[in-house]
């Protein structure tokens, strides 16, 4: 999180740290979920037409709330172990809501 802040903070000087980070971190991540989430949807088991914009999703949904949370309020933020398995289960419910093989 801390180099999240710093490079968001230097980014409008330093446009290349913003892209380093971004394609070394996120676009990476989404990248490789994209690619199972293709491969699952071609066993059936998810329906996805849009396998990156599928990852975004999934992404947002685990990240959001921790990390605006811990972005906006500081590190003691970010709620615990037990609360955060809590929130990517529920985020995992919601993406299979949305993206679960269609019967």
């Amino acid at each position: 999180m801390q180099l999240r802040r710093l490079v968001i903070g230097e980014a409008g000087r330093f446009p290349e740290l913003g892209k380093a980070l971004y394609e070394g971190g996120p676009r990476r991540a989404i990248e490789g979920l994209a690619a199972t989430f293709e491969r699952l949807a071609k066993r059936g088991l998810l329906t996805i037409d849009y396998p990156l914009t599928a990852a975004s999703h999934f992404n947002w949904l685990v990240m959001g709330d921790p990390v605006n949370k811990a972005m906006l309020l500081g590190d003691r933020a970010i709620p615990g172990a037990a609360a955060l398995r809590r929130h990517a289960a529920e985020s995992v419910r919601v993406f299979i809501a949305a993206y679960g093989a269609r019967s």
